[in-house]
C-alpha cells in the first residue's frame, strides 16, 4: 500500500503581491463562485528550493536553466583540476542539444533543465574510466532532491524522465479577495515640485490554503533510499510550506509572514481539504480562526464518511482548533510520523 503525506497550511499575509500574472496582476482563481488571490504551485515551489530551510536540508540543489556557457563557468569554478575540453564535451552530451547564436556566439541549450555539479562531476569520472561520451545520455543518475520531489521531463531520452514524488496545488485564499491598487510616485529631489515617476500597482490581503501531497514510497524510490531515509526531507517539506514566502515585491511589501495553522496527515492516497472554502469564509477579523475551524470540520466530515486510514498531526498558534481526530503539538518540530 503506497504511503502519502499530505501537508495542509492556513498563512495569513497582508498586503502583498507575491505573484503576478503576464500583466503584472495579482494571480486570481474563481473558486465557489468567488474571486480568489491565488499563488501558483510552480511560484511557491520555487521559494521553497531558494530558500536557507531547503538548501541547509539538502546536499545539492539543482540548476535549472538553458544557459550552456554560464553552467559550463560554474562547472570550471567547482571542478578547476579538471580539463576545460572535458568538461565542455560532458555537458554537450549530457544535456539537451546546444545552439550557438551566429552574432552573439553565445550557446545555449534547446529546453530549460535540471543539472547538478555532483552529476557532472560524476560523469567526467566515469569518461575517464571508459565510459563513450554518447553514452552519457543513456545512463539514468539519481536525481537531486528537488527533481525527485518535482519531477523532470526529457523528451529527448525518455529513460531520465522522472515521475515527481510531490502534488502542489496552487494556494487560494479561504475567502473572496478584494484587489486593491495601490497609486504611487516617485518624488524627484532635484525638482521644484511634482515627482518624476507615478505608477499604479495591484496588492492583496488574505488567509492562504497551501496543500501538497508527497508519495513517500516513489520519493525513496526515486532517490535510491529506504522510506525512514526520506523522512528527514519531509519533515522539511513541512516546514518550507509553513515558513517559506514568495519573494515577488516583499521589499515594498514585506509580507513575512508564518502559518498560523499546519497539519499534515499520513494516509494512504492524497487528500485536499481545499472543499471546505468552497463556500468562502466570511471575511471578518475571525477569518483564520474560521478557515481553521472550517478546515478541522471538513477532515473529520470526509475521514469518517469514506473512512479513510488518516493519521493528522496538528500545529495552532491560535489554539481554536478542537478535534479528537486531530493530535495537537506545541512545535513544527513535532509534527512527524
Amino acid at each position: 500500500m503506497t504511503t502519502f503525506i499530505n501537508i495542509h497550511t492556513l498563512i495569513s499575509h497582508p498586503s502583498s503581491m507575491m505573484n503576478r500574472d503576464d500583466s503584472g496582476m495579482q494571480k486570481t482563481a474563481v473558486f465557489g463562485g468567488s474571486v480568489r488571490s491565488r499563488i501558483s504551485s510552480q511560484c511557491l515551489k520555487r521559494a521553497i528550493r531558494q530558500s536557507d530551510i531547503y538548501g541547509e536540508a539538502v546536499a545539492e540543489k539543482s540548476i535549472r536553466t538553458n544557459k550552456f556557457d554560464e553552467l559550463l563557468d560554474l562547472c570550471k569554478e567547482a571542478m578547476p583540476e579538471t580539463d576545460i575540453k572535458l568538461i565542455e564535451d560532458v555537458l554537450l552530451n549530457m544535456g539537451s542539444k546546444v545552439t550557438k547564436d551566429k552574432k552573439t556566439e553565445i550557446r545555449n541549450f534547446d529546453a530549460v533543465q535540471p543539472y547538478a555539479i555532483g552529476s557532472i562531476r560524476e560523469a567526467i569520472n566515469m569518461v575517464n574510466e571508459g565510459t563513450e561520451l554518447k553514452d552519457l545520455k543513456k545512463i539514468v543518475q539519481i536525481p537531486t532532491i528537488d527533481v525527485a520531489l518535482s519531477g523532470r521531463m526529457d523528451a529527448s531520452c525518455p529513460p531520465r524522465n522522472v515521475e515527481a514524488a510531490m502534488s502542489v496545488a496552487h494556494s487560494l485564499t479561504t475567502h473572496s479577495a478584494d484587489i486593491e491598487v495601490d497609486w504611487f510616485t516617485a518624488c524627484d529631489d532635484l525638482a521644484e515640485q511634482g515627482s518624476g515617476h507615478i505608477g499604479t500597482t495591484e496588492f492583496s490581503s488574505g488567509v492562504f490554503y497551501r496543500y501538497a501531497s508527497i508519495n513517500v514510497d516513489l520519493l525513496a524510490k526515486n532517490v535510491k533510499s529506504t522510506v525512514s531515509e526520506v523522512t528527514p526531507i519531509i519533515n522539511t517539506m513541512i516546514r518550507c510550506f509553513a515558513q517559506v514566502s514568495p519573494s515577488a515585491k516583499q521589499k515594498v511589501f514585506a509580507a513575512y509572514n508564518q502559518a498560523d495553522f499546519v497539519m499534515a496527515t499520513h494516509s494512504n492516497q492524497p487528500i485536499s481539504l481545499a472543499n471546505a472554502f468552497r463556500k468562502p469564509i466570511e471575511n471578518n477579523g475571525d477569518v483564520m480562526e474560521n478557515s481553521i475551524a472550517a478546515l478541522v470540520k471538513h477532515y473529520e466530515k470526509l475521514t469518517n464518511a469514506y473512512e479513510l486510514d488518516s493519521k493528522a498531526i496538528a500545529l495552532d498558534l491560535t489554539d481554536s482548533a478542537q478535534s479528537k481526530q486531530i493530535n495537537l503539538v506545541n512545535k513544527i518540530s513535532d509534527i512527524r510520523f
